[in-house]
Parts: structure tokens; C-alpha cells; sequence
């Protein structure tokens, strides 16, 4: 099987070393992202993860998924008082199908403004 990097043009470009997605088989492993580069970068928590999951949405739609391909989700949030806004937001892009999640509270993230980044792993189908 081929291991297929892939940066998708209407998302701010990686700042790093890495792509947004690498997919192997019918797994797709999404890179963490912020809001960085968007207007919600200096927003709330709830605007952040909204951004985020637009992101992913888009991701997933491009290589033949949905957001119910998400098994896992793993969230790094700089205060933890803030984590339920942002899984309101959650709760409206799975509907229901929820996939296994880990959120560890986190000193900093690239910039002051950011609060949140999120990363998963989707099972596509065949």
C-alpha cells in the first residue's frame, strides 16, 4: 500500500515539517490544527473549534470521507475551564457519533491567541 502526504490549498499551508493529512489504506491521520491563520485565531475557544472542525470536514470530504470517519480525536486546550464550549461544537459536527477522545490541558500553543488544537485519526471507507 502507498503512503500518500497531502496539504490542501485553501488551508493555511504547515508552518512545519509535516502535511495536514497522511493517509495509508483506508487510515487517515490528520494532522493537529489550530485556527492559526484564520480570523477566529484571536476568537473563543467555541470559534476556534468551529475552525477546526471545518478543516477536518473538508479533509475528510476530499479523500471520500465524512466527519463520522473520525475514531479518535485528541484535543490540546490551554485551560481546561474553557473545554466545554468547545465540546458543544464538537456535539454539532458528530451528532451523535462520537469518536473515542483524549484532551490534556497544555502550557502554550504556537501563538498567545490560541486555546485549542485538535488532531484525529479517521477510518475511511473502502
Amino acid at each position: 500500500m502507498e503512503i500518500i502526504r497531502r496539504d490542501y490549498p485553501d488551508m493555511p499551508q504547515p508552518a512545519g515539517a509535516f502535511h495536514h493529512s497522511v493517509r495509508f489504506g483506508n487510515m487517515l491521520f490528520i494532522a493537529g490544527s489550530t485556527a492559526r491563520g484564520t480570523a477566529a485565531e484571536t476568537g473563543d475557544i467555541a470559534a476556534q473549534t468551529e475552525v477546526i472542525l471545518q478543516k477536518f470536514q473538508t479533509i475528510l470530504e476530499a479523500n471520500g470521507g465524512s466527519m463520522s470517519s473520525i475514531v479518535k480525536i485528541t484535543s490540546f486546550v490551554t485551560d481546561l475551564r474553557e473545554a466545554p464550549a468547545s465540546g458543544e461544537v464538537r456535539r454539532k459536527y458528530f451528532e451523535g457519533n462520537f469518536p473515542a477522545s483524549t484532551q490534556v490541558q497544555i502550557a502554550a500553543l504556537g501563538t498567545p491567541d490560541l486555546k485549542i488544537e485538535i488532531e484525529a485519526i479517521a477510518v475511511l471507507p473502502d
